[in-house]
């Protein structure tokens, strides 16, 4: 485990120095600071590569839990290796007993301090960057482990030289192995609140019943915020959590109305109250939000997945309405053409097949719809029979196209 060294020796939990050595690395000044700890801004000495060094508060360096949730943290980003995930290089022990470890540096800034300079992100600006942050957190859940505290202020805006943007998911400090593990002291007690209000899902409001899914809950809610610049949510603490587990989200278009029906087809879709009825990935959310096309017809939003089967039912519905219109022809014709099956003719081995009037509507969907045997529509429950036999003298059985379509017939009495 490397330790760090300084010229002068720094009282416990006192801020680093800038030119105090840690590992390999020689500290410059302070990128930032947050509650778990502070964050260094640092450089190799011989060749001058540079990273940032999280360094743990000392108030939490003592305990046993924060310290296991934050070598976690270390193991849960080189267990899932993506590239939109920041990269943890090294860990260690500064002499004080504070833990730290090394990551890579980035230069550019959090989406939580665009949308507070920028407002709303353009939805052709947001979706390459909501869409790398789905790739990262499923390639996390793929390896049993959910994030718990997605927001803006964990999603990093790296920039390339050229000006890209490439973003790259923070903080799995509060990051929930789904999986046994042989070594993690700080799991979670049923009932324990986790997470930033304004992002968290039903369940974990709850405290209970969390798995990846909640992730997908909460990157509704930062779709919503980086599209809006506003909070699907606001009020309280608590008033947040009842919301959550209550409430249905507003539309994003009430925010925004430059969005299309798919934005707000989307997030809804993402911050369904239960968590079986939300996207199975937090892609297939993105994409349905983005009306990109789905890989799996089960990664189709509830909405699609009706009209698809509503559109189904259409070749069912007109073979119906063929027999009706049939058995209507039938009401109209002369009493004499209405006559019962002849006994002999049916006996007949080589008796003449009867008509079939096919009901196709689709080429697809012709499995579904089987031909019509006009000859078998039953009338008044089976005692009287269509018989399709053309005969010499009877009318034509189309209109002309100028005549009205039989508007005398009476309607068929079942």
């Amino acid at each position: 485990m490397e330790t760090a060294t300084t010229g002068e020796p720094a009282a416990p939990g006192a801020e680093l120095a800038p030119g105090t050595v840690v590992g390999e690395y020689r500290i410059e000044a302070v990128a930032g600071r947050g509650g778990f700890g502070t964050v260094y801004r640092a450089v190799h000495p011989l060749i001058g590569k540079q990273v940032a060094i999280k360094v743990l508060a000392p108030k939490l360096a003592t305990d046993p839990a924060m310290l296991s949730r934050f070598v976690a943290e270390a193991r849960a980003v080189n267990v899932i290796r993506h590239p939109n995930i920041i990269d943890i290089v090294s860990f260690g022990e500064l002499p004080d007993g504070r833990s730290y470890y090394v990551m890579e540096y980035l230069d550019g800034d959090t989406l939580d301090a665009y949308l507070r300079e920028h407002g709303a992100m353009a939805l052709a600006e947001a979706s390459p960057i909501l869409r790398a942050v789905a790739r990262a957190l499923d390639a996390a859940h793929a390896k049993g482990i959910a994030h718990r505290d997605l927001k803006p202020e964990n999603i990093f805006l790296a920039r390339d030289a050229d000006g890209t943007v490439f973003p790259k998911l923070l903080d799995f400090g509060i990051a929930k192995l789904l999986a046994p593990d042989e070594d993690v002291r700080h799991r979670t007690s049923t009932g324990a609140v986790m997470g930033t209000p304004y992002y968290m899902s039903p369940e974990q409001c709850h405290g209970r019943g969390i798995d990846h899914r909640t992730d997908i809950y909460s990157m509704g809610v930062v779709a919503f915020r980086t599209l809006t610049a506003a909070y699907p949510f606001d009020g309280t603490y608590v008033e947040l959590m009842a919301k959550h587990v209550l409430e249905e989200p507003p539309l994003a278009s009430t925010k925004n109305p430059a969005l299309p029906p798919a934005v707000d087809r989307g997030i809804a879709w993402m911050m369904q109250k239960d968590p079986a009825k939300r996207p199975a990935s937090v892609l297939a959310g993105i994409k349905a939000l983005l009306d990109e096309p789905q890989v799996s017809q089960g990664a189709l939003p509830a909405v699609r997945r009706r009209r698809r089967a509503r559109w189904l039912a259409i070749p069912a519905v007109l073979a119906v309405a063929a027999v009706v219109v049939v058995v209507a022809m039938s009401r109209h014709q002369p009493a004499s053409t209405l006559r019962a099956p002849d006994a002999a003719a049916a006996r007949a081995p080589d008796a003449a097949a009867p008509a079939v009037v096919p009901v196709i509507v689709d080429a697809a969907a012709a499995a579904v719809v089987p031909p019509v045997d006009a000859t078998a529509i039953a009338v008044d429950a089976g005692v009287r029979r269509v018989d399709t036999a053309p005969r010499p003298d009877a009318a034509p059985s189309h209109p002309h196209p100028h005549q009205p379509a039989h508007d005398d017939l009476e309607r068929p009495k079942f």
